[in-house]
């Protein structure tokens, strides 16, 4: 059970961010919120600091497969009582890219978006941030001005990676940075999905990231049960990740809706649009790297363990 523990963790290693693309982040946050301290209506509108959401957020953002950008998610909170009575969602997110659009630096990495406005560092990472508002009672804890829709949409960008982090935490195995095994199996889960299935078939991060966190074999009370545990038995990342997996693969063909559900926001479908088609293929290859990762697991060599996670993962998994 203990075959290849270093090349999971080396793996792990090349597919977080490393310390120089954080500290990108880092900076171009802060670099945001210079400019909003410097804006006169950014200033006055704003409720507080400009926070993370989504992968950056949760620790579980990989490097891309074919390029070396990469997605950040900034949210902009803002009180809605700084606009006439009535202003519109619409109008909000205009008023929003309009003042970015002032800025010589962002003028030529702005991409206007339905949700927010994109900020492009061609060739390194995009930005996206969100403009929202808590001052809403029917959209708790965060209101996002959404043009496509017209109207506001439900956002809990804290909630979420709350609920990431407590799983995590009961994961175990915490390493230097504070991430554990949960967070570092959803890294390992997204790299097989980038390498095995089309973007046009993929579940979203946020998806993917719901259904195994639904599915944390830290718990015991699946049905049906899950037929040979290895976790917590053997106190490792692949025995963690097998587990998982195999509840996520069993649970989804049986109670699939369930597992789609927003973790904080019960009434936000997070599969909606990831049809029936697109959901059995996603189960199928799901089910070819189960079985790999079995085969890797219980292999009798290590060189040949090595060779089940590289089928399972692609080939950026480290070889011998």
């Amino acid at each position: 059970m203990t075959w290849s523990e270093k090349q999971v963790l080396a793996f792990d290693d090349k597919l977080k961010l490393d310390t120089t693309r954080a500290g990108r982040v880092t900076a171009a946050l802060t670099r945001f919120e210079q400019f909003c301290a410097t804006d006169a209506e950014l200033k006055a509108a704003k409720s507080g600091d400009v926070f993370l959401q989504g992968s950056v957020a949760t620790g579980t953002v990989i490097r891309p497969l074919d390029r070396d950008e990469f997605d950040v998610d900034a949210v902009y909170p803002f009180h809605l009582n700084a606009f006439p009575h009535g202003t519109s969602p619409t109008a909000i997110l205009d008023w929003f890219i309009g003042r970015l659009s002032q800025s010589a630096f962002y003028r030529d990495k702005l991409i206007p978006r339905d949700r927010c406005a994109r900020i492009d560092y061609a060739g390194d990472f995009h930005v996206d941030i969100i403009p929202a508002t808590q001052t809403l009672d029917y959209h708790q804890p965060y209101a996002v001005p959404a043009k496509d829709l017209g109207s506001w949409v439900t956002n809990d960008p804290l909630g979420f990676a709350n609920w990431v982090h407590d799983l995590d935490t009961r994961s175990g195995g915490i390493d230097a940075e504070g991430h554990g095994r949960f967070v570092r199996s959803c890294r390992m889960a997204k790299r097989w999905r980038d390498a095995m299935l089309s973007a046009s078939c993929a579940p979203s991060s946020i998806l993917l990231v719901t259904m195994l966190g639904k599915h944390d074999p830290s718990h015991h009370n699946y049905n049906p049960p899950l037929e040979g545990p290895l976790y917590p038995k053997y106190q490792t990342d692949i025995a963690y990740l097998y587990d998982m997996l195999r509840l996520t693969h069993s649970c989804l063909q049986t109670s699939r809706r369930s597992a789609f559900i927003h973790p904080t926001i019960k009434s936000e479908d997070l599969g909606r649009g990831w049809d029936q088609p697109k959901i059995e293929l996603f189960l199928q290859r799901l089910s070819l790297c189960i079985e790999c990762l079995r085969q890797g697991i219980y292999a009798q060599s290590e060189t040949t363990s090595l060779e089940y996670y590289r089928k399972a993962f692609g080939d950026t998994f480290p070889a011998a």
